[in-house]
């Protein structure tokens, strides 16, 4: 169903990239992190692992390859390149594995992902997978097989590392914003910017102003702007939420920290947006945000827009879900080498994207076309399937144009088990919805296939 030209790299051997092709291809469709269940075959499961052990094979190459893809659809947009970190915890696999680090606690065997997503500011469209730092805390230092690092670099320098090579894969953007949560609050990130690199990262701590007093001092004094509600996005047990916050806005220089490298600038300043909760819920942390951009924030018009763009990095958590719990499931995986497992996460990291990008457009309001994802072979298919799941009713018609992606999502939605409902009270598809479509529709395109195959074929 996915694009033809899928590919993880040349590797410098024709036949590494036809198998990297058929397990991206694999990946994408039966959606799983079980190698013979990708292959077609025992045959096919035996190159998919020769290929993950390979030394030829290199996530540098797999993420050069997916991020120039990326880096061709960004021509003359304004682009939100969001990035995080999650982890692969394997808490009961001390046996099994090896070549893994420590994780998060500090206990368990577990490896880092960073990736770099790229979002159109615009429409919150999912561009593309743009790069993804690789971190394995091997004997309590982390191993970066991905990036060269300096020998005094710290591992939040990962945030500095995503924003050069984003501004290098993007470069044919009109602008880049790199959008982090509170990790990427960095001095020394916003001392070393790359240039034509826009920043937009939430605060985590109390910083010194150059003049003297804090930066909470500082936004406490500033008048109210506006109330308006916001929602809050779930986050663990903790469900999505609305919340009724006041805006704030101003301008602020930061001292250099005394902890930080003293060659960098004396002082930098930026614009901040402050976002408060007024009322929040007993038993519910207060929203609090404090916003620091190098975006000029000179009406309250900037300051709602630098909200709705830091809003847009909750699409990173949601490729995660993907990812994760929701999806792919990394962290099932029962690949024991932890070299051949970081090359088949990012082969999920790749595919979770790209399913993601279904997600986001499934009201159609990225604007995107069916091209982006749609074979033109399997447009035959999908349009009399399309015909067995409308209802009736209008309301149970699809209602996008054939053309645009989210007339596919519509699709893949309904095999997932939605309703196709739409008005109030009804919740649009979400990632496992659209993952469990996906499952379906791939055995209905391998039988349309087939079926048209065999009408050709002459029995004896």
């Amino acid at each position: 169903m996915f694009i033809p030209e899928a590919t993880l790299g040349r590797f410098g051997d024709k036949r590494l990239e036809c198998v990297g092709g058929a397990l991206l291809t694999a990946m994408q469709r039966k959606r799983t992190m079980c190698v013979h269940r990708l292959a077609k075959d025992r045959k096919q499961a035996l190159q998919f692992g020769y290929f993950l052990a390979s030394p030829r094979v290199s996530t540098i190459e797999m993420l050069a390859a997916t991020g120039r893809q990326t880096g061709e659809r960004v021509h003359g947009r304004h682009v939100l390149a969001i990035e995080d970190t999650t982890e692969a915890h394997f808490p009961t696999h001390q046996a099994s594995k090896r070549g893994f680090g420590k994780g998060g606690n500090g206990v368990d065997l577990g490896l880092f992902l960073h990736p770099t997503i790229a979002v159109d500011a615009d429409s919150g469209g999912l561009i593309g997978l743009v790069d993804c730092i690789v971190m394995n805390r091997l004997d309590g230092k982390v191993a970066d097989d991905h990036h060269r690092r300096e020998a005094d670099d710290k591992e939040s320098r990962r945030w500095l590392q995503a924003a050069a090579v984003a501004k290098d894969r993007l470069d044919e953007a009109a602008m880049v914003t790199m959008v982090g949560d509170r990790e990427s609050d960095i001095y020394d990130l916003f001392a070393r910017r790359p240039e034509n690199v826009h920043l937009l990262c939430r605060s985590a701590q109390d910083r010194t102003l150059a003049d003297g007093g804090l930066v909470s001092e500082r936004c406490a004094a500033w008048p109210e702007q506006q109330r308006q509600a916001i929602t809050v996005p779930p986050r663990g047990s903790r469900r999505e939420r609305r919340a009724d916050v006041a805006v704030r806005f101003g301008q602020v220089t930061l001292r250099r920290p005394g902890t930080a490298n003293p060659g960098l600038a004396k002082s930098v300043t930026l614009w901040m947006v402050d976002v408060c909760e007024t009322d929040p819920p007993a038993g519910q942390d207060r929203v609090h945000w404090r916003l620091f951009t190098t975006h000029a924030v000179e009406t309250l018009a900037d300051a709602l827009r630098i909200v709705a763009w830091y809003r847009m990095r909750w699409i990173i958590e949601q490729v995660f879900r993907s990812l994760k719990t929701h999806g792919l499931r990394i962290e099932d995986s029962q690949v024991e080498d932890a070299r051949s497992f970081t090359k088949l996460a990012i082969v999920a990291l790749i595919a979770a994207v790209r399913a993601m990008q279904l997600v986001l457009a499934r009201g159609g309001a990225t604007g995107q076309r069916s091209s982006d994802a749609v074979d033109p072979a399997d447009l035959p298919a999908l349009h009399h399937l399309n015909a067995t799941l409308e209802g009736r009713t209008e309301k149970l018609k699809n209602p996008h144009d054939p053309q645009a992606l989210a007339w596919l999502v519509w699709i893949v939605a309904r095999l997932g088990g939605w309703s196709g409902y739409t008005s109030k009270g009804y919740k649009p598809p979400g990632p496992k919805t659209i993952h469990l479509g996906l499952l379906r529709l791939d055995q209905i395109l391998l039988g349309w296939h087939l079926a048209n195959r065999s009408a050709h074929v002459r029995l004896p």
